[in-house]
């Protein structure tokens, strides 16, 4: 039909049924274009399955949740491995309850196309407990051989559990593993603290140990040995002319000693000090201290030594 001006106009625009039939041709070859643009991306796309942490964001204060750790994201295209791939849910607003929530996933570099499996998680919501428990320790490192542990010191020596109602009711200890080996004397470190079953295992969901780690002191010393051995008298010098030494006595002649084992064993009897006899010409009893090797202490630890000295007489005979 002619236009004023000189025009034409589309008899489709005045017939609104043939205006329809364009639109669904039009939407069934968008429909059949995308179906072949896609049925080729995923011939000669690469795609890859990546199982990637999921993460919660925005939890409420004062309440613990429980829900799956990974979900597994599909990717096509060139992927930019340049961090983590990100799939988080949204807590925000959220109380205690049960809920079935959307896993949203961050832009991935270089990709085409993502998806995420499952889209959908459940997430449990709950008010957080506390209870207080007391720290015990083990040694599954033990120190060396030739030392043995004194005391230990552990600070604090409670810790507070947050968590679940049912997952603290599974805690029956915590506990901090101590390795000893390599260590001597007084020492420090830090422990993390381990949240343990009735059965020992470890439990690590849905509970948080305040504190993380403690303090521990050690006092290692090397082990401690006695022994009884003799005692060697050690004299130097002559009596005065004309006097002779008629008899010593000791008392005690048997001294214990007290060590680490090591060198306690190799000790068979511990020496005097010197005893002077140098121009001597009386009887004189003295005490004598022990002259005990480094480490090692004895028991008593002195001597007391009778000296018995008297003239000679002109024939060269003892002198009454």
């Amino acid at each position: 039909m002619p236009l004023r001006g000189g025009g034409w106009v589309n008899s489709a625009s005045k017939d609104p049924k043939k205006r329809t039939g364009l639109k669904l041709i039009s939407l069934i070859i968008a429909i059949l274009l995308w179906l072949y643009v896609v049925s080729q991306g995923a011939t000669t796309t690469p795609q890859e399955l990546i199982n990637t942490p999921l993460k919660y964001h925005n939890l409420g204060e004062g309440l613990t949740l429980s829900g799956p750790d990974t979900v597994s994201l599909r990717i096509w295209g060139s992927l930019k491995r340049n961090g983590d791939n990100i799939a988080y849910v949204d807590l925000n607003g959220l109380g205690e309850g049960v809920y079935e929530l959307p896993v949203h996933v961050e832009p991935v570099r270089g990709a085409m196309f993502t998806t995420v499996e499952p889209d959908k998680v459940e997430v449990v919501l709950k008010a957080v407990q506390e209870k207080e428990l007391a720290i015990k320790y083990e040694i599954f490192k033990p120190p060396s051989p030739a030392y043995e542990v004194l005391d230990v010191v552990i600070t604090p020596e409670k810790c507070l559990l947050q968590g679940g109602e049912d997952a603290i009711k599974k805690v029956k200890t915590v506990k901090c593993q101590l390795s000893l080996q390599d260590r001597e004397g007084i020492t420090f470190f830090y422990s993390p603290l381990l949240a343990l079953d009735a059965g020992g295992r470890k439990i690590n969901e849905g509970i948080r140990v305040i504190p993380e780690k403690v303090k521990v002191n050690v006092v290692l010393s090397r082990k401690k040995a006695e022994q009884k051995v003799g005692v060697k008298l050690l004299s130097s010098g002559n009596t005065a002319e004309g006097y002779q030494l008629r008899n010593l006595q000791m008392e005690p002649d048997f001294v214990t000693i007290l060590g680490a084992e090591s060198e306690v064993a190799g000790i068979q009897e511990v020496n005097t000090e010197v005893l002077e006899l140098e121009g001597r010409k009386e009887s004189f009893s003295q005490q004598l201290e022990l002259m005990a090797p480094e480490g090692i202490k004895a028991f008593p630890s002195r001597v007391l030594v009778y000296v018995d000295i008297g003239k000679i007489d002109e024939k060269g005979g003892k002198q009454e």
